[in-house]
């Protein structure tokens, strides 16, 4: 099946509580809800297409999509399609990421234009040191906000220390795109991370990990999501939440379906 690069190759290269409904969170936030929904990598597999099946038989109806499905670049042939899709399947798209940022201004602008014809207001993101000076220009003229992804050890963004130095005296419009699965494996726990972040957390990358081990279905491994899901509350989030699983990449709705009836039962009780 014929697909874009991969969202490692690709970083190289360049809703409040929602009910259950038969195990399974409801489609539809209403206003003032958190957005909750899937990590398009998760989908790695899949056409684009497929991808938002996938993401309706989750009984979900927000993507944050990355560049395996479709490049961060407006000019792109198939850029009027994929927008033109995404509208009429009637599914959200809150974020977009995992996208890597440099010093280069031109370059970084270009992937803002595109957030904002896709009317995406989140690019998750792994900025180098010399690009915080022109993302903080691009996020206040665009009103676009960067989160910094942390993909575990030895990552430029491995510990939250790393992402709360990075962040220290930018504008609220720079935060942090805490990976829960990629914490853990750091050897931290996801809601401290959360705590320790408070208002920076902009997003949210929801996925288990046994540390020193592997991934797990979402509540089978060392995170604890009540006490996640305390955090996010108590810090009062308000962006999207999305859940990625990386396991069973030609049939990953099943795993995923009780992770995240495990994920609304912390929720709801937090």
């Amino acid at each position: 099946m014929k697909r874009f690069l991969s969202r490692r190759e690709f970083l190289v290269s360049s809703a409040v509580s929602v009910p259950l409904v038969s195990g399974i969170a409801r489609a539809a936030q209403q206003p003032g809800e958190v957005k909750m929904g899937a990590q398009s990598y998760s989908f790695r597999k899949f056409s684009f297409e497929d991808s938002i099946k996938c993401l309706k038989e989750l009984g979900l109806n927000v993507m944050e999509y990355c560049g395996v499905h479709f490049p961060c670049d407006a000019t792109h042939e198939k850029f009027d399609y994929v927008k033109k899709t995404i509208l009429e399947s009637g599914i959200q798209v809150p974020s977009y990421g995992v996208e890597g940022f440099s010093g280069d201004e031109a370059a970084n602008r270009k992937k803002f234009e595109f957030a904002k014809a896709l009317g995406v207001g989140i690019l998750t993101a792994d900025p180098t040191p010399d690009a915080f000076d022109n993302l903080e220009k691009l996020c206040k003229e665009f009103q676009i906000k960067i989160a910094i992804h942390n993909h575990g050890p030895g990552a430029r963004y491995d510990k939250v220390a790393d992402t709360l130095k990075a962040v220290e005296g930018r504008t609220p419009l720079i935060g942090a795109c805490v990976d829960t699965g990629h914490a853990i494996r750091s050897g931290e726990k996801p809601h401290e991370v959360i705590r320790a972040l408070g208002s920076r957390v902009i997003c949210l990358h929801l996925k288990d990990w046994v540390h020193g081990g592997k991934e797990q279905i979402l509540g089978e491994g060392d995170i604890d999501l009540l006490e996640v899901a305390k955090a996010l509350k108590a810090i009062h989030f308000s962006g999207p939440i999305v859940m990625e699983y990386e396991e069973s990449p030609d049939n990953p709705v099943p795993d995923m379906k009780k992770g995240w009836a495990n994920w609304m039962k912390a929720w709801n009780n937090a």
